[in-house]
């Protein structure tokens, strides 16, 4: 029961899900469909361009949703491989209109007449749709509403037609039955893996080998593409910065107190008289208030000019630097050494005289500047490490585009030149194997022209490359295949030695039925299911397809990357009481949803075989 419902959690369930959807997640749809030859299209299908403005469009909304899957790293983008889905996913946006025009596969206009009616987006005051707020949609967006029409129906469209494939996916319910019953089977399982490298020392490679292999296999053999890469680094983190200056620190220490709430402020009552008499007025006010011959509010009621807060006792709330930009340090002054329901003398500003009452002290008690120093330190620090990161960040990447090469840049900028000697596209293993430094190493331009890139950005800092020494993929020849042969033929043999040696393991534990001396250490995963991550995913395959009997183990081997793995098993047991049926449900419909996937690509290449499709690779490289 729990494996299926992790199952159906788990990577597979989603992975599945992802597939099912990705065709559908193309968004940013064109507004307008050219026809005909457009030299400067990226691709055409059946009458139709794909521009290069479209395709970029598409691009940076799935790079802008990409980056938030990995917050934000780009250097696990592959930009060359994403331009590359989106456009196929834009062709089968592509094919899947025109087809659904052939078979006419439409949106009603009363179907999407209805749909606008009840978006929010075009709802009045009332929640009532509002042809007025619609005009300016389609003013703004310098559109009619027939085009808008257009552009919505291809864009239901396309899920629409798609989803009339994906749900005609049909998987019998013995079916059903029978996946959910593998999924519930648990067994006592032991893994013994005989790592190929450890008998690597018992081969012997002959030259007559590697004669013999390199004949049979020649055509295949071909060297990796490569560079010799030089790159410099600008860690963030390695910055060296000045400590905060004492004005820099009460700036850092105002703006905590103001974030976390602390932030000493005044809530104030004012009466405010303007004209030649108004100090004047004002200094009487204040000995009426001074003689507790009238409170402050009755005063404000009869000799206030502001009309907005006179009837309000004066009050004009928390007073800030908005209200009296020129004059609020001076009030301040004057207010903060008053007790709540004092009041100031006759103060003048650029609005005429006032005199302000303390109403209330807000953040009374904040802590002082020294217990929050180091905070404050810290916080100042990252901010002028930041700004110094990306300063020097523009200036090397205007050095870079200026030409200027990569080893004046690092006597410049005080950065030590790195290098990695072939440096390959392919099975790159290298500190820099990210897909955006490897995409920019082999960037034709660069290779080219023998330039430094502009920066390439990895969590907390970035590299500037130069490639040197291209070299593109090539047959090797027999002398140059050499080591490549010999290390394949080292592995190959040493596999077969560790296969020999793990069925005579497997074929001793089948007769003796147990796993004592028998020459190989084994791990006990317990009692286990199909998806426990301790079995590798050769490994998976073929666990739960050995039967035993109650008191018998079962012993099996199976080749596996690294080597050989003599598996043990003990009896299956399989119990599906407890599936709900939600989980039922939930099972029929993803393996329905899977085959639906299945046919629906199925349906796309067909779709490509009967519409000509061109791709224009050198707009799509150059755009």
């Amino acid at each position: 029961m729990e494996a299926l419902r992790e199952f159906l959690k788990g990577w597979a369930g989603k992975g599945l899900l992802i597939l099912f959807l990705l065709p559908l997640a193309i968004t940013g749809f064109e507004s307008i469909v050219r026809q005909g030859d457009d030299p400067n299209a990226v691709a055409k299908v059946g009458e139709q361009n794909i521009d290069a403005s479209t395709l970029q469009n598409t691009v940076n909304q799935r790079r802008e949703a990409l980056l938030e899957s990995v917050k934000g790293d780009a250097s696990l983008i592959n930009d060359e491989a994403l331009r590359r889905q989106v456009l196929d996913s834009l062709i089968d946006r592509y094919l899947i209109l025109q087809q659904a025009q052939q078979l006419g596969f439409s949106i009603s206009d009363a179907a999407l007449t209805q749909m606008l009616a009840t978006d929010p987006n075009f709802q009045g005051a009332d929640g009532k749709f509002s042809n007025e707020i619609f005009g300016n949609y389609l003013r703004s967006q310098g559109i009619n509403k027939d085009q808008l029409f257009a552009i919505l129906r291809n864009d239901r469209v396309v899920p629409a037609f798609s989803r009339s494939i994906l749900s005609t996916g049909i998987f019998a319910n013995s079916g059903i039955e029978h996946f959910i019953n593998m999924q519930t089977q648990v067994r006592p399982l032991w893994v013994a893996r005989l790592d190929w490298q450890q008998f690597a020392p018992q081969v012997q490679v002959s030259d007559q080998d590697i004669n013999a292999y390199y004949q049979a296999n020649k055509d295949n053999l071909k060297s990796e593409e490569m560079v010799n890469l030089a790159y410099l680094e600008l860690d963030k983190n390695t910055l060296s910065v000045p400590a905060p200056t004492a004005e820099e620190l009460q700036t850092q220490y105002q703006q905590y107190l103001k974030d976390s709430g602390n932030e000493v402020s005044y809530d104030v009552a004012m009466i405010l008289v303007n004209g030649d008499k108004a100090k004047a007025t004002l200094n009487d006010v204040k000995k009426q208030f001074d003689d507790k011959k009238a409170d402050f509010a009755t005063l404000a009621k009869q000799y206030s000019q502001d009309e907005g807060s006179k009837n309000d006792g004066g009050k004009i709330g928390t007073i800030s630097k908005a209200m009296f930009p020129n004059d609020f340090d001076k009030i301040v002054n004057a207010i903060k050494n008053l007790k709540t329901g004092e009041i100031t003398a006759p103060i003048q500003t650029n609005y005429g005289y006032h005199l302000f009452q303390l109403v209330k002290i807000n953040g009374q008690n904040p802590p002082s500047l020294d217990s929050v120093k180091a905070t404050l330190v810290e916080q100042i620090t990252q901010q002028k490490r930041e700004a110094m990161y990306q300063d020097l960040i523009g200036k090397i990447n205007n050095d870079a585009v200026s030409g200027a090469n990569i080893n004046e840049i690092a006597s410049r900028y005080k950065l030590n030149i790195k290098h990695i000697n072939d440096y390959s596209k392919l099975n790159n293993t290298s500190v820099l194997n990210q897909p955006a430094v490897i995409s920019t190493a082999f960037d034709n331009t660069l290779i080219h022209d023998k330039t430094v890139s502009v920066g390439v950005e990895l969590p907390n800092r970035v590299l500037w490359v130069q490639p040197n020494d291209y070299r593109p993929v090539k047959s090797l020849s027999q002398t140059e295949a050499i080591p490549v042969i010999k290390q394949r033929l080292t592995v190959e043999k040493a596999k077969a030695i560790a296969k020999t040696k793990a069925q005579s393991i497997a074929d001793n534990i089948n007769k003796n039925n147990s796993l004592d001396n028998v020459g190989a250490d084994f791990q006990n995963l317990g009692t286990t299911n199909r998806l426990n991550p301790a079995l590798l995913d050769e490994e998976r395959g073929v666990a739960f397809t050995m039967a035993s009997a109650d008191d018998k183990l079962t012993a099996t081997t199976q080749m596996t990357e690294q080597g050989v793995s003599v598996i043990v098993g003990g009896k299956i047991t399989s119990d599906n009481r407890q599936v709900t049926p939600q989980i039922r449900q939930q099972t029929a419909q993803m393996l329905r949803d899977n085959i639906g996937q299945s046919q629906f690509e199925d349906y796309l290449a067909y779709l490509r075989s009967v519409h000509e499709v061109k791709i224009n690779e050198q707009n799509v490289q150059t755009h």
